[in-house]
Formats: structure tokens, C-alpha cells, sequence
């Protein structure tokens, strides 16, 4: 229950517990010695985008200058981390296309895929280097140091009430910017916006348990769906950036139309799953949540 807020907790303990917390983690991950470095990637990745919601779900009753430096500085931490990770799932997106494809990854795909494998270890020294280590673990621990600089004072719902709705009406947004366009980048905005608000969500499900757990549920279904929609943009990407490594152009483009038609099928089942989720308008979403956190309140009071 760490990333959650506890009955009679005030709101900016329960943000100060939680994000000191998370960053605690991603500090230790990153020298675990017997954590490969995709999970040390993947955790670190994950610690901080918790962080980073709960940043902008205070950043309207925080100050400005300090919550974007607060924001600027996890974001570049991730940043720094993000090669070896991005390289990883290229590779195995790779595999999966080419066992959709039911022949064996001989010839020119086997040489694809040893180029992309050299491709992965190049673009994986951030989490192997010793001494590159070390500054990622000191910037997480400042990190958690300097906690205390972004958090709101109020311990009432508008300490995250407006920023809760602008999350949501973000994700709100980027959807509809996503089902206009078509476009990866597009929906690659709509997956990051949804994952933040997930977060933010998944922080106060103890207010509306019966609400908001089912919610982050199916948060985390279209986060799947929108997480893969992108590795299979990413990987088109790559393939069609590098085509001089297929001898045989057949096998690139048999790659290109699997991918095209997988996407397709994963944007199909998450449309109506982000109109079940980001239906109402942001004003509704905002007044239930409302009145739920109220009622939590009164039922946690002195605890």
C-alpha cells in the first residue's frame, strides 16, 4: 500500500511518503547487483513516472519554478536511462513480429536481428558503466532529498483536485488528438498521458475502492494496448531506418505489413475502451471524485 493514501493521512504527508518512497526504490535498483539491466531500467523507469504524476497532480498548489525543476530533473534522470530500454524492446518486438510470421529467423533475418542485437549493447552503458551508475544514484537520492521544496501545503482537495482533473483532461485530449490523426506520435501522447493519470488514480483509490480500483484496472489494460501500439511505431521506425540490413527485401516488407495490420488491430480494441474511461467530461469526473474524497474524509476523520 505505499503508493496509496491511508485513511486519516494528510494529503501532504501521504504525497511526501509516497514519493520519497518510490525514489528510495529507483535509488537502490540502480546498483542491485543481481538485477539485470532491463529490470534495473524498467523499475527505475516506472519509480519515476509515480513521481512525476504525483509533481503534476500538486503543480496548481505547488510552486511553479520549483515543481518544474523538480519535473526537469527526473525527467533527464530517465532520459539518461531510457537507450537501454528502448534498444531491448525493439529486439524483442523484433522476435515477436518474426514469429508471427511462422518460418524460421534464418538468412537475412538472422542478420537483422544481429544488428539490432549490437544495436541494444551499444545503447545499453548507462545501467553498466560503474561510473555512470554512481551519478544516477546520487541524482535519485538528491531527488529524494529535495521532496520536501515541491510539497503543497494544503491538506484540503484543492491540494489535488485541479491537478487530478487536468490529468484527466489531458488524457482526454490526447485521445481525441489520436483518433484524429492516426498518427504513433499521437497515440504514443495518448498512452503517456493515460499512464499518468492511472498513477494519480491508483495514489487515492482508498478514497472510492468499488470506483477507482476497477479503474486503474482497465488503466492498466489500455496501457498495455497503447504500450504495445507504440514498440510496434518504434520498431517500424528502426526497420525502416536501417532496411540495408535485410538482403532480402521480401522478409523487410513482410515485417512492415505484419506490424501495420498488428497496430491496427491494437488501435481497434483501444478506442472504445478510452471512450468507457474518458467519456464523461472532465467537470463530471472532477465532481464525483470530489464528493468521494469528502465522504472519505469524514469516515477517516481521527484516525
Amino acid at each position: 500500500m505505499a503508493f496509496r493514501i491511508k485513511p486519516g493521512e494528510a494529503l501532504p504527508h501521504a504525497i511526501r511518503r509516497m514519493a520519497r518512497a518510490e525514489l528510495a526504490d529507483a535509488r537502490d535498483v540502480v546498483t542491485a547487483p543481481r538485477r539485470s539491466v532491463d529490470e534495473r531500467v524498467h523499475d527505475v523507469r516506472t519509480a519515476i513516472k509515480k513521481v512525476r504524476a504525483l509533481i503534476r497532480m500538486v503543480k496548481p498548489e505547488a510552486p511553479r519554478r520549483r515543481i518544474r525543476r523538480a519535473d526537469r530533473r527526473l525527467k533527464n534522470v530517465a532520459d539518461a536511462v531510457s537507450g537501454a530500454r528502448d534498444a531491448e524492446v525493439v529486439l524483442t518486438t523484433f522476435d515477436g513480429v518474426v514469429r508471427a510470421m511462422h518460418e524460421s529467423p534464418g538468412g537475412s533475418l538472422a542478420q537483422a536481428r544481429t544488428r539490432l542485437d549490437a544495436r541494444l549493447r551499444a545503447s545499453a552503458g548507462p545501467m553498466r558503466r560503474h561510473r555512470t551508475t554512481k551519478k544516477l544514484y546520487a541524482r535519485l537520492a538528491r531527488a529524494r532529498r529535495t521532496v520536501e521544496r515541491w510539497i503543497p501545503n494544503e491538506d484540503r482537495w484543492c491540494a489535488v483536485g485541479p491537478g487530478l482533473t487536468d490529468g484527466y483532461r489531458r488524457a482526454r485530449d490526447a485521445m481525441a488528438a489520436a483518433r484524429r490523426s492516426d498518427s504513433g506520435a499521437d497515440y504514443h501522447a495518448w498512452r503517456r498521458a493515460a499512464k499518468t493519470h492511472r498513477h494519480q488514480v491508483h495514489a487515492l483509490v482508498p478514497v472510492a475502492p468499488r470506483k477507482l480500483k476497477p479503474r486503474v484496472d482497465a488503466l492498466d489494460c489500455l496501457g498495455d494496448l497503447l504500450g504495445e501500439e507504440h514498440d510496434l511505431t518504434v520498431l517500424e521506425e528502426t526497420i525502416r531506418g536501417e532496411q540495408a540490413c535485410f538482403p532480402d527485401e521480401r522478409h523487410c516488407d513482410h515485417l512492415l505489413h505484419l506490424i501495420a495490420q498488428r497496430r491496427l488491430r491494437l488501435r481497434d480494441r483501444a478506442r472504445p475502451m478510452g471512450e468507457k474511461l474518458f467519456g464523461e467530461r472532465p467537470s463530471d469526473f472532477r465532481d464525483w471524485l470530489h464528493a468521494d474524497f469528502r465522504a472519505f474524509r469524514r469516515r477517516t476523520a481521527g484516525r
